[in-house]
This record gives structure tokens, C-alpha cells and sequence, in this order.
């Protein structure tokens, strides 16, 4: 299998729906990952994090830059939300990210962490998006989208040490561990796999 996802939500107490959403695309020559928080919790939230979804859907073949363009005008009539939108070229291993907001994103290696930056905004209401950060994947690599329900330092820490655990035993272990529930929380974990002849 070339690669590995693994996802885990958790609604706001009280609340039928959550507002924190994260998918993934497969295509033939990318990956697109997204995670996105609608502002607040409950409908609003959720209809905002889904439009963002339905958008990214319809440019899976766009850059980073115009995917939030898109997802900026799409979310006008919504709460707006904050987004992170990855981008994985298979054949290079070349990770492009754009991240609004503070949906914390992080990249483990077998002797390395990086965190990724973000951009300031909310989209849907006007937003700062800085040069999108680019880095070659390792094979095995690791890529953490969380959204601020999740408790980033405690949640990160929990990826490094379950270096061993598939994807989704290892979002399904953050969310039960350091999920908050008095607030929607998502986390979104892939492991990369090279398919390509790109280093």
C-alpha cells in the first residue's frame, strides 16, 4: 500500500454534530489533505467546515493559493473557518502546505520534528496567506493536521513516542488522550510512502 491516513473526530459535549472536518483525495499524481475548523462549534461550524471540504473537491487540480481563494469566496455566507490544505506531488515526495488560522500541522521523521507555520485570517472572512511551506517527504514520514481541540503539545508528543502504531490507532489515541470535550476536535494523520523517483 503506498500510503496510510488515519482520522478521528470528536463533537463539542451536547452537540450532534461536529464542526472540525478532515478528508483526504487520492489522485494520480497527488495527494490533497485538508482539516478544516469552522468558527464555533455545532451547525454553524460544521456548515462552514463542509462547504470548505465541497470546495477543495471541485480544484483538486489547483494550487494551494487558488484552493483557498476558492474555499475564501465559498465560506462568505458561513461563520468562515480555519483551514490546512496539503498537497502531496507523488512523484517528487514534495509536500506543499497552506495553512490559515491555528490548525497546528507538524512533519516527523525518525530522528526529526517540524512544525509548519500559518497564516493569519479566517477564511471566509479575509485572510493573510504566506508563501505556502514546502518539504521532500521521507519515506515513512509522518504528517499531523490537529485542530485546536486537540491539546497540540501533549497530542505531538504522542505521535513521537507511537512511532510503531498505524495512522488511525494513532489519531484515534490523540483524540481519546488529549481531545477536549468541551469543544469539537479533529486530528488527521498520514504516513508517506515514496512512489515515485523524486528524493
Amino acid at each position: 500500500m503506498a500510503m496510510t491516513f488515519g482520522y478521528a473526530q470528536q463533537a463539542c459535549r451536547g452537540d450532534p454534530v461536529c464542526g472540525d472536518i478532515g478528508t483526504w483525495w487520492e489522485g494520480p499524481h497527488r495527494y490533497v489533505l485538508a482539516l478544516a475548523d469552522g468558527l464555533g462549534h455545532g451547525a454553524p461550524a460544521h456548515r462552514a467546515a463542509s462547504a470548505a471540504m465541497q470546495c477543495i473537491a471541485e480544484h483538486l487540480d489547483a494550487s494551494c493559493a487558488v484552493m483557498f481563494a476558492a474555499c475564501n469566496e465559498r465560506l462568505l455566507d458561513t461563520r468562515g473557518a480555519v483551514l490546512a490544505i496539503a498537497i502531496i506531488d507523488r512523484d517528487s515526495n514534495l509536500l506543499t502546505l497552506g495553512v490559515i488560522g491555528n490548525i497546528g500541522v507538524r512533519v516527523f521523521g525518525i530522528n526529526s520534528a517540524v512544525r509548519l507555520g500559518a497564516g493569519r485570517g479566517f477564511v471566509g472572512a479575509g485572510y493573510a496567506l504566506p508563501a505556502p511551506d514546502q518539504l521532500r517527504l521521507d519515506d515513512g514520514d509522518r504528517l499531523i493536521m490537529v485542530t485546536d481541540g486537540i491539546d497540540e503539545s501533549d497530542g505531538m508528543r504522542t505521535c513521537m513516542e507511537r512511532s510503531d502504531e498505524s495512522s488511525q490507532q494513532l489519531a484515534d489515541d490523540v483524540l481519546q488522550g488529549w481531545g477536549n470535550q468541551d469543544d469539537d476536535a479533529a486530528v488527521l494523520v498520514y504516513q508517506h510512502r515514496h512512489t515515485g523517483s523524486g528524493r
